[in-house]
């Protein structure tokens, strides 16, 4: 009785690595498929664009942020206002900077006129 009872139990064990082995084998097959590679591939380089925007985008507010010290300085010292930055500027200004700044460049970036 307790040699059937151990044969059983190595039978079921036996059966259960077997079936686990097989599943971790496909599941390990179906990860380097040309599809789920260009789709880890592809999400990796979505999360890097997101990281490159939200520094580039930091970048921005900082620079905007040094550009109106500096200006502010400037600005003191010398008691003339010589620029304002476009965040201060109205919509229009910013318009207008963005339509000038459109024309000087055809569409090959040559500068046209």
């Amino acid at each position: 009785m307790r040699r059937t009872f151990y044969v059983g139990v190595g039978f079921a064990l036996g059966v259960a690595a077997t079936r686990r082995t097989r599943r971790a084998r496909e599941a390990a097959l179906a990860a380097v498929t040309p599809t789920s590679i260009a789709a880890n591939v592809a999400d990796a380089i979505s999360e890097v664009g997101h990281a490159v925007g939200g520094f580039v985008t930091d970048v921005r507010a900082g620079m905007h942020q040094r550009e109106a010290e500096l200006v502010a300085v400037v600005n003191h010292q010398t008691g003339v206002a010589s620029w304002s930055p476009p965040e201060l500027a109205g919509p229009r200004v910013r318009e207008d900077a963005r339509a000038i700044g459109a024309v000087a460049r055809n569409d090959r970036g040559w500068r046209t006129g």
